[in-house]
């Protein structure tokens, strides 16, 4: 089995020396680059899986680094790690698709485990870029072929983009998660996506009925108690507005009558913190089935 690639980009360099030494000692192979430039120079022949890539550097600032390989490299995995950021950086590098967000001086451990959790989110992204790449070709010469058969009205017709681009390949759930403690659920979302469900994160409930009004997801799993509007208000809402939408609630602070208001409320289930990532996917399979059942 091949080794993940790392790209470690610091400009201290002893210290992300140091690092890749830790790296290679825990099977991953890595590769440094001091400064966002370097970075961008080994990209042009080189592929990594992921980059752990640190903020403030001479020139090239890591900000700019990850918008550029997000928009030219998709698939490639970026963490931050930096001793110089706070709260705005950090919304600011997840806004432009930072894989996560993490502070100098990171756990070797703790950073390993985010390496390989971005590594299986490259690995799917690749598949979807390649899914993506060989569907648009097939249409490609479908569309050449009926252009050359004198059928040119079907030849346009064919080259339009899909109806929906978050449409997932064979019907795979869509799951919307609710929670505010963010961590926590974009870990809950990538184990999610590594079993072939398709999630997207709410971090309020505010978020998630805006998200809720662009696009309808076959479940929704909630948390109850978030700042702003509480998840029994989000769940009343969804329940008047959406009542297709299965609810399943996953909370660490319920109680028996949380519970019984959930339920009456018409919440599909009810599960309490921590949760065993299988039992979560099999009440989502359920809940994904009773809303198939209720358009028949």
């Amino acid at each position: 089995m091949s080794k993940i690639q790392v790209l470690l980009v610091d400009d201290e360099e002893d210290y992300v020396k140091a690092m890749a030494e830790r790296m290679d000692m825990r099977d991953l192979e890595s590769h440094v680059a001091l400064n966002g430039e370097e970075a961008l120079e080994f990209l042009e022949n080189n592929s990594p899986d992921v980059i752990v890539l640190d903020l403030r550097m001479p020139g090239m600032q890591g900000m700019e680094v990850l918008e550029r390989v997000r928009k030219e490299h998709p698939h490639i995995q970026v963490i931050i790690l930096t001793g110089h950021g706070g709260e705005r950086e950090e919304k600011e590098a997840r806004r432009l698709g930072a894989f996560e967000y993490l502070q100098k001086p990171a756990d070797t451990s703790d950073l390993v485990r985010t390496i390989q959790g971005a590594w299986k989110r490259s690995i799917q992204v690749a598949k979807e870029i390649l899914r993506e790449s060989r569907e648009e070709f097939d249409r490609s010469m479908t569309a050449a072929a009926l252009a050359e058969g004198g059928m040119p009205e079907e030849a346009r017709e064919m080259m339009k983009p899909p109806p929906s681009p978050k449409a997932r390949p064979g019907g795979g759930l869509k799951v919307l998660l609710v929670d505010d403690e963010e961590d926590y659920v974009r870990t809950m979302a990538e184990r999610l996506e590594i079993r072939e469900m398709g999630s997207e994160v709410a971090l309020n409930g505010e978020q998630a009925l805006a998200m809720l009004e662009e696009e309808l997801p076959d479940v929704m799993v909630l948390d109850l108690k978030m700042p702003g509007m509480g998840g029994m208000a989000v769940l009343e809402r969804v329940k008047r507005e959406f009542p297709q939408l299965q609810v399943i609630i996953m909370t660490g602070h319920g109680s028996e009558k949380e519970e019984v208001e959930a339920r009456r409320l018409g919440a599909f289930d009810y599960l309490t913190k921590p949760v065993d990532i299988k039992d979560l996917m099999e009440r989502v399979r359920k809940a994904g089935q009773e809303k198939e059942s209720a358009k028949e």
